[in-house]
């Protein structure tokens, strides 16, 4: 390298070194300002908050989080603004403003070295984005079982005395308080104890500062029947209208239950009812849509009780209030842009037995801080759900759609879990509107309706729905078996009230010949069927129709004082008569029968473990049933460990644990009758912790066989449960069931998307569509191109998807039976139900067919009723058959015909149950002069064109239509 270059060279190096090292000394300087600067200081607000007012802002006291009180003397703000620090106490104060943005600030230290600069943030920004001039509303009200904290009559004192009365007297002091109850009972209740402050009631009623839910309670609406859910707007809404001086109640509220039925939005809408509140679902606004097109806007603030458990907004002071919300609404903005909804938004207090707070002071206290400062923040106020929505509710508004049901995962508690208390409950919503419909015929025939037995019927009604959704609880034993009581005397009720209208109908019908049976129908169809009747030595009679040919009948061995027959086509809500003759004529009937196994015109079965081990349709020309895993009509025992209301985001599936099934038992059956309308057969088998009796019994007249199962000497075993199954031939079927008022089908009729929403649990993500077992009413079907299978069912929770381990793939149809589970109050009561249970079941193959279906399944659960004329009377006015009421339409159902709540005018109920618009005809027992179409709850609406002994109206798909109808005096 010759010199030149290598002077070069050495010149490019020392560059290099004094580069490298100017690099390293940069580098230790950066590392070193880091270090000093690595930690932030922060700030400590100690509460409550020591604020002033201070050029157009509230500055707020604190202290910084340092380790030398000293180490600081000033705060310098991005705006040149200062703030002194100040030494006392060990501690370095500082006045901070409350309102502001983000902004750079300066601490000066007591040397340059401990200068520092950082980010502050106040505790609440001057943006509120979409809010900034909205309106922040306080919804205080109290979430109300009628029992569950404790028994019912410690519950109503409680809210009576300790949550209603102080609310009204808050009121006295505070004109810009509000609170809310959340049903109409709660004020039923307080008004019956305090008489003296009704006028007080209806003054804050018409102020819009104390409202009441728009229903009775808050049920389990799928438990109930139609006409008793639609009863929750008559002792609700109606009631409020009828005794509060015409006051309108906008809002329902079934704020705790996680499930929705399918009608709900419907029966809501349609008793004028405009807004929903629920809970346990993501936070927003819905309008949610029943199959007809109804609607209801519905509101969740995500859980009912979070805002007042956890988040605790209002328990301090304005400024820690208005840093919290600022926190949860900021996630909002989006949303409501989205949506176009007004800047209103709700802060939601409520809980379960929760009495009222006046947060008052932490109001005044908020606007005036905005009032001070100018700053745009939102208003706050003290509001209720109805005016809250009201805000809301305004032209262009975009709310998320919603249609079907969410099949409600808390479903245990009640069937399974009060068996014999739903089953008078389901009872007594089937024939209280028999009992109405009748009672009304009967009156009608009366030419008044002076004998009509309203205020027993309104009684009966309101004991049917009393129970709400909080069975169970603190001692709950005493909750259960008042629930119980009151559904049992509703039951009761029911069937005397009806047996006293046919009673009384039947001495109008002109009997030729003694011993005339009088067989009523209360369905809106006609239909044949099994029917009863009580005489002495039934034995020794057989039965003809009105002229003379023999009727299908038979003895029952249980009762040697009744005889069965099998009527036929028994017109629509109306009646046939048959009469008693001495003998032992019988109709021929084509079948072969032995001690397990039979063959008639619709089936060929044979019995084995565990109930039918093959059934062959002989009209479909089909194995209806696959024996491979369980018998038809098995009876299954598994472990249980749910615990009701305690399922908080999934429904608790059965397991395996001491699991016996009936087939796994002897076959021992006994033929133990046989005659000419069916042949039962008997099998016993002794199972760890109760007895079972099966009995099967095939029908001769119809394709049908109903299944009998009684647990005898059950002994409360905790965590146990029972089902009935039927295994069929078929997969990937298609599953309907019964919901009140409606066909639901699975993966068809649900919500489509998750609930959310939260939970002790977790979050509500099972989408809905995976939910079973589900309630039904009358009965669950599974439909094939090839053929159908119905099961009618008088429990309330069925499934079809096997629940043991290996589960097969083929459908099984099942009722669930009983459940001996534990309430999840933490002083709650087991459900261990000891004792004797009975259930029946039936099921009968077909084309699939929705008519065939609907009809089986709703006539199961509503036997033919029958009258006993033992003498003639021939000079009656009625015909030997006739029909009351009919409809044109198989699937227009007359829901209830009853007398009017307002006049002795006649209310007629129709519901569309197939899903297709129609144009039915309504046949009448009398000539028309009137017709008026009314909401649901009878309130007129328009006057209708009609005469004569008939009337016509669209009905559209899924329609509950109510019609007031005038009749002529004649």
């Amino acid at each position: 390298m010759d010199y030149k270059k290598q002077i070069l060279m050495k010149n490019r190096i020392r560059k290099l070194k004094k580069g490298i090292l100017l690099t390293v000394v940069l580098l230790v300087s950066c590392i070193g300002v880091s270090q000093s600067i690595d930690k932030t200081i922060g700030f400590e607000y100690p509460k409550p908050y020591e604020y002033v007012q201070k050029d157009n802002n509230i500055l707020v006291k604190a202290y910084l989080q340092v380790a030398n009180e000293e180490d600081y003397k000033q705060v310098v703000f991005e705006n040149g603004r200062t703030s002194k620090i100040e030494h006392k106490e060990g501690k370095a104060w500082v006045w901070l403003p409350v309102i502001g943005q983000p902004e750079m600030i300066d601490f000066k230290g007591a040397s340059r070295k401990l200068d520092q600069k950082q980010l502050f943030t106040p505790l609440v920004t001057s943006d509120w984005g979409y809010f900034n001039e909205g309106t922040f509303h306080i919804i205080s009200s109290s979430h109300q079982d009628i029992a569950w904290m404790d028994t019912p009559e410690y519950c109503m004192h409680e809210r009576v005395n300790d949550i209603i009365a102080p609310a009204l007297d808050i009121m006295k002091t505070d004109k810009d308080y509000y609170f809310g109850m959340e049903q109409a009972l709660n004020l039923k209740e307080f008004v019956q104890e305090f008489p003296e402050r009704k006028n007080e009631v209806i003054e804050r009623y018409k102020e819009g500062r104390f409202t009441w839910g728009a229903t009775y309670n808050q049920p389990y609406d799928g438990m109930q029947t139609g006409e008793q859910l639609i009863r929750e707007m008559y002792f609700g809404k109606l009631w409020i209208k009828d005794n509060f001086d015409g006051v309108e109640e906008e809002s329902a509220y079934n704020t705790d239950v996680p499930g929705r039925t399918l009608q709900f939005s419907q029966i809501l809408a349609k008793s004028g009812v405009k807004n929903l509140f629920t809970s346990r679902m993501r936070e927003g606004f819905y309008d949610w849509k029943s199959p007809d097109g109804s609607s209801i806007l519905t509101y969740t603030p995500g859980n009912y009780g979070w805002a007042a458990m956890f988040y605790k907004i209002f328990d301090e002071d304005a400024i820690e209030a208005l840093h919290k919300i600022q926190n949860r609404v900021k996630m909002w903005g989006d949303y409501y842009k989205e949506h176009n909804l007004p800047p209103h938004f709700a802060i939601v207090l409520s809980n379960d037995a929760a009495g009222p707070v006046d947060y008052g002071k932490v109001v005044k206290e908020w606007n005036d801080i905005v009032a001070k400062t100018g700053a745009k923040i939102p208003a706050l106020r003290h509001s209720t759900v109805s005016s809250f929505l009201s805000e809301i509710n305004k032209p262009g508004v975009k709310f998320e759609n919603l249609e079907g049901d969410r099949p409600n995962i808390w479903a245990y508690i009640h069937g399974p879990g009060h068996h014999k208390a739903i089953t008078a409950s389901r009872k007594a919503g089937r024939l209280l509107p028999s009992a109405e419909i009748f009672g009304t015929v009967d009156a009608l025939l009366n030419k008044s309706f002076d004998e009509y037995p309203a205020e027993r019927l309104s009684k009966a009604f309101e004991e049917s729905i009393y129970p709400d959704h909080g069975w169970g609880g603190k001692n709950g034993h005493i909750t259960d078996s008042i629930f119980k009581d009151k559904l049992e005397f509703a039951a009761d009720e029911a069937v005397a009230l009806l047996n006293k209208s046919l009673g009384s109908i039947s001495e109008r019908i002109n009997t030729k010949k003694s011993n005339g049976v009088v067989v009523y129908n209360d369905l809106s169809w006609s239909r044949s069927g099994l029917a009863s009747v009580k005489i002495k030595n039934a034995a020794s009679y057989y039965v003809t129709d009105e002229n003379g040919i023999v009727v299908p009948s038979q003895a029952s061995t249980s009762d040697k004082d009744e005889i069965q027959l099998y009527a036929a086509k028994i017109p629509s809500i109306g009646y046939k008569t048959y009469y008693l003759r001495k003998g032992k004529r019988q109709a021929k009937i084509n079948k072969t029968v032995t001690p397990n196994a039979l063959m008639n015109e619709y089936y060929t079965m044979h019995l084995g473990k565990g109930g039918i081990t093959y059934l062959f349709d002989n009209k479909l020309k089909t194995e209806v049933m696959n024996t491979t895993r369980f018998s038809g009509g098995d009876i299954l025992s598994m472990g249980y460990n749910g615990n009701g209301a305690g399922e908080f985001t999934q429904m608790t599936k059965p397991n395996m644990d001491n699991y016996e099934k009936m087939s796994n038992h002897g076959d021992s059956w006994e033929l133990v009758a046989d005659g000419a309308v069916y042949t039962e057969y008997e099998n016993k088998a002794k199972f760890k912790h109760t007895s079972v009796v099966q009995r099967i019994r095939v029908f001769h007249q119809e394709k049908k066989i109903d299944f009998f199962v009684d647990l005898l000497d059950w002994d409360g075993t905790h965590n146990r449960e029972f089902r009935f199954a039927l295994p069929l031939n078929m997969e990937d079927s298609k599953i309907k069931y019964e919901v009140p008022l409606a066909i639901a089908e699975v993966g068809k009729t649900e919500m489509k998307q998750a609930p959310g929403g939260w939970a002790w649990g977790g979050t509500y993500d099972q989408k809905p569509v995976n939910i079973h077992p589900r309630e039904v009413m009358n009965f669950i079907v599974a439909e094939t191109p090839d053929f159908a299978v119905t099961m009618a069912t008088d429990v309330a929770l069925a499934d079809w998807i096997d629940p043991t381990r290996e589960a097969v793939d083929y459908t099984v149809l099942q009722g669930v039976l009983l459940a001996s589970h534990k309430s999840c109050h933490g002083e709650g009561n087991w459900y261990h139900q000891t004792g004797d249970h009975h259930f029946k079941f039936s099921m009968a193959s077909h084309k699939a067919d929705e008519k065939t279906s609907f009809q089986f399944g709703t006539g199961f659960n509503h036997p033919l009723r029958t009258v006993l004329k033992q003498k003639g009377n021939k000079q009656a006015e009625l015909p030997e058959a006739m029909s009351f009421f009919n409809v044109s339409e198989d699937m227009v159902r007359i829901s209830t015909i009853k007398k009017s709540e307002k006049d002795d005018k006649v209310i007629i109920r129709l519901v569309e149950m197939e899903g297709k618009d129609k144009q039915p005809s309504i046949g009448l027992p009398k000539s028309l002069t009137g017709l008026v179409k009314t909401n649901l709850i009878e309130e007129e609406e328009s006057q209708m064109k009609a005469s004569g002994n008939d009337f016509k109206v669209n009905i559209g798909h899924n329609a509950i239509e109510t019609y007031k109808l005038i009749f002529s005096e004649k």
